[in-house]
């Protein structure tokens, strides 16, 4: 089991110790009785990555992050001590559903591969990077003599050649960047069916046995 936080406005998640917390944001915030200044956290021992509000890489390890990963043993104490209801099947399924759509959006805006330049390299898939590129290719196809003026060296684009932890400028031609935005379509079309399959599962699942047999990463 992974040490990590996931933490939003529709659930926390705590894994450390090979033991869970999972709560709402109301619930975690009484029983941590410390604030945090942080709308979204993605925090994770075992891979060393840190996303705060959205912003990945972030300085790692975090305070604040590491703070909570060790008050679990007293988050579970605080949470047993409130009044237990056993949730329904809908309610578990209403709750690893979101599971799901947090891990589907995570695997879609944490990079992808891309040979788009014959070697092997890992670019950003965050959403400014996908909204930013789309915007530019729309401006390129619609006048294309231009490119040339605008970018003379070729399309700017960084990523991460294999094997690499630092990031690289490669210059795009227009079939580079096309085949660049190309990849990350089907990264993300991969993605989201690898979701679906997980929302099928869920769905499907008939107790709460089922449901926990079903792996999200």
């Amino acid at each position: 089991m992974q040490d990590l936080i996931i933490y939003n406005e529709n659930q926390v998640i705590i894994q450390a110790n090979s033991r869970t917390y999972q709560e709402t944001k109301e619930n975690f915030l009484a029983d941590y009785e410390e604030k945090v200044n942080y709308q979204t956290i993605d925090y994770n021992r075992t891979t060393q990555t840190c996303w705060l509000n959205g912003e990945a890489f972030q300085a790692y390890p975090n305070t604040v992050c590491e703070d909570i990963l060790n008050s679990i043993d007293t988050l579970l104490e605080k949470q047993a001590k409130r009044e237990y209801i056993v949730p329904t099947i809908d309610e578990l399924k209403a709750i690893k559903l979101s599971e799901v759509d947090a891990w589907t959006e995570r695997k879609i805006t944490g990079g992808f591969i891309s040979e788009c330049t014959g070697e092997i390299v890992r670019y950003d898939s965050d959403k400014d990077t996908q909204l930013t590129v789309s915007s530019d290719l729309n401006t390129i196809n619609s006048a294309l003599d231009k490119f040339s003026e605008h970018y003379p060296e070729g399309y700017p684009m960084r990523g991460y050649p294999e094997g690499r932890l630092d990031k690289s400028v490669y210059y795009l031609s227009v079939e580079q960047l096309i085949k660049w935005n190309v990849d990350l379509g089907l990264h993300r079309g991969k993605c989201k069916q690898q979701g679906w399959e997980k929302q099928a599962e869920i769905k499907a699942a008939k107790s709460k046995e089922e449901l926990d047999i079903i792996y999200i990463e």
